[in-house]
């Protein structure tokens, strides 16, 4: 006996897919809703409007199944064939309508959420679905991950890239860093590509020292000061986000401390002075920690809602063989994500010579630094050691130029913005 699905399955074989009202706009919105019969895949197209400010909108037609209020009208339908047609038809479009390709070879990026960080690598090329490590989805059921986040079904989304990677003639990669939640590993992938592809049909030099979106943003005069005391430390600090760190003056009475801020300050281009007095004769716990929070909200007070900023980036950076990507998200959902447990492990403190120190930075305090520093910048971060330096010194200052050169991207204009926010929620104030 043949079951009612597979009749209708069978059924449907027979019909295809009719894409209408398509339309892919560079830098601009594209004047019509997602429709494409599935409500999850719906929200992660509209990722493209968001992330990557092209923008698209499109109509799935199938069969007598017209009713555009029911988000999940072709739910129940074959799901593979669905995402195989809307990714040909709007890979072509991709194509038709964006110049991309005529500087840009390949372009890289992650996007950091709380629960996953996934990678996406697009370049010219013959059209390929070159890696796609995303399965599992989410660590639950164990062993499986979801086989569907709402009415999409998992394993129909890699047919989706497949056809947009063939029609659109890009090779696409996709790498899962890391991730437990498979709503969220989804999500990161889309985003990915769409902050892949935007920095795919931009010019290097957008985001340079100099640059429009440079000088506006140093124009915007940001900066905010934190006086805080308690019977444990005296802190102040006074930041400035102006395009410089000339002026950075770090005091905490912990010299691997201060020579993390201020590489950090350099590479975001910002002044930084901070002024502590601790109970340094307890231990370097209460600065290290009331040091990172109060520059976490001075931070946090000077960008603002952060409305119109370019909001996320991935750097790296290398320090003689130390290598590390940090991948920042002005998010204002905190979260730290990292892989320095074993070089953080490897001895008690950060200091080359701790011996020698006036007060070392104890390596449970440098996990706690970072933690701070994210919890109350409101940002989500994801470190990736690459390679340990030949110090443990080395790699915890190479995280502070990698974090620093994420933030300066991160927190620049992006003018065509206009004072919107990058999100597809409209806001990141809730």
């Amino acid at each position: 006996a043949i079951s009612s699905v597979s009749r209708t399955r069978r059924a449907e074989s027979t019909m295809s897919y009719q894409i209408q009202n398509l339309k892919v706009v560079n830098e601009a919105k594209a004047g019509v809703p997602i429709f494409t019969g599935v409500g999850y895949l719906d929200h992660m197209l509209d990722q493209c409007n968001s992330h990557a400010q092209v923008g698209v909108g499109l109509e799935v037609l199938f069969g007598d199944k017209t009713d555009m209020t029911d988000k999940n009208r072709l739910a129940s339908s074959n799901q593979a064939d669905l995402c195989t047609a809307v990714g040909d038809e709007l890979g072509k479009k991709l194509k038709e309508q964006l110049s991309y390709g005529k500087d840009a070879s390949r372009s890289r990026f992650c996007c950091p959420l709380d629960e996953a960080l996934v990678e996406c690598v697009i370049s010219n090329g013959d059209g390929n679905l070159l890696e796609y490590t995303l399965p599992p989805y989410g660590i639950y059921p164990k062993g499986k991950g979801r086989s569907k986040i709402g009415g999409l079904e998992t394993a129909a989304i890699e047919s989706f890239w497949k056809a947009l990677a063939r029609s659109s003639n890009l090779n696409i990669r996709f790498h899962k860093v890391r991730g437990d939640n498979g709503h969220h590993i989804v999500e990161s992938s889309f985003k990915a590509f769409s902050r892949a592809l935007r920095n795919f049909l931009d010019k290097p030099t957008i985001w340079g020292p100099g640059s429009d979106n440079d000088k506006a943003s140093v124009a915007l005069q940001r900066e905010s000061k934190i006086e805080r005391s308690t019977k444990e430390t005296s802190i102040s600090v006074h930041l400035l986000l102006n395009g410089k760190s000339d002026d950075t003056q770090i005091e905490t009475g912990i010299p691997a401390l201060d020579e993390f801020y201020t590489i950090l300050a350099k590479e975001a281009n910002m002044t930084l002075i901070v002024k502590c007095k601790g109970d340094l004769w307890v231990d370097d716990h209460h600065t290290a920690e009331d040091v990172s929070i109060a520059i976490g909200q001075c931070l946090s007070q000077a960008l603002g809602t952060k409305a119109g900023l370019n909001r996320m980036w991935v750097s790296e950076a290398q320090d003689e063989t130390a290598k590390v990507e940090v991948t920042m998200d002005l998010s204002n959902r905190p979260c730290l994500r990292h892989n320095l447990h074993d070089s953080l492990g490897l001895q008690e403190y950060v200091d080359v010579d701790a011996a020698s120190s006036s007060c070392p930075l104890s390596c449970e305090m440098m996990e706690h630094v970072l933690d701070s520093l994210v919890m109350n910048g409101r940002m989500t971060v994801h470190v990736v050691e690459k390679q340990p330096g030949a110090t443990l010194q080395d790699t915890v200052m190479c995280t502070a130029r990698a974090f620093g050169k994420a933030l300066r991207v991160c927190s620049m204009v992006d003018q065509r913005r206009a004072g919107q926010t990058a999100s597809s929620k409209g806001t990141l104030s809730v």
